[in-house]
């Protein structure tokens, strides 16, 4: 697109300054928006962190029983416990709408959460406990670490779509307008002076008429 191809006529002036306008009004809302994002995409950000923190800690305790269970019970009757274990878990995925952007939510179908195939009386009381905390922990980590970390990623999504738009504004279309409008300016300019000098000439020549009797 050149703004040189553009017909210097007064009504395409006032149209393309009436669209000038309207595509000022939309980056002023794309600008809006960005700011709105930033704000989500910290405060989103903080929350991962926060839920990060919380499950590596509780993922230290996890694995702290898991090694007094080992050592009670042996590698190879660990091994023996854990193999009997499904190792599917089945979750269900979601959108929901944060400031106009998709975000996901996930939640765990409790049935597909594995069941334990010994009980405290055969095994280690800490493979019982390890089994109780890594049980809670799935559902955490899912709900909260996942969901906040998918989130994040849909946020910063939508933040560089934003971000490229108001791009195209500022160094293509915006830029396209302005110059079609002065190159339209200039012409209309040029010929209201050429108009001008034309009517002036007239002038003198119908006053030179007049004054010789002609």
């Amino acid at each position: 697109m050149s703004f040189g191809k553009v017909l210097p006529t007064k009504i395409n002036l006032i149209s393309l300054r009436r669209n000038l306008r309207t595509i000022r009004t939309i980056r002023r809302l794309l600008e809006n928006k960005r700011e709105v994002l930033l704000l989500y995409l910290r405060a989103s950000a903080k929350e991962y962190e926060k839920y990060y923190n919380i499950i590596s800690e509780e993922m230290k305790k996890v694995y702290e029983s898991s090694l007094s269970a080992s050592v009670q019970e042996g590698l190879i009757r660990i091994k023996e416990i854990t193999s009997s274990v499904n190792r599917e878990l089945k979750v269900n995925i979601s959108t929901r709408i944060a400031f106009g952007v998709k975000v996901p939510t996930i939640s765990v179908y409790p049935e597909t959460i594995a069941k334990p195939t010994f009980t405290l009386f055969e095994t280690s009381p800490y493979l019982d406990e390890t089994y109780i905390k890594m049980k809670e922990l799935n559902a955490k980590f899912i709900k909260n670490s996942l969901e906040s970390e998918a989130t994040l990623k849909s946020l910063i999504r939508e933040l560089r779509r934003t971000q490229r738009l108001i791009n195209s504004l500022d160094y293509f279309i915006l830029p396209w307008y302005n110059q079609s409008i002065k190159f339209i300016r200039i012409v209309l300019e040029d010929r209201q002076r050429e108009e001008f000098q034309r009517l002036k000439f007239i002038r003198k020549v119908l006053e030179r008429r007049r004054a010789s009797g002609i």
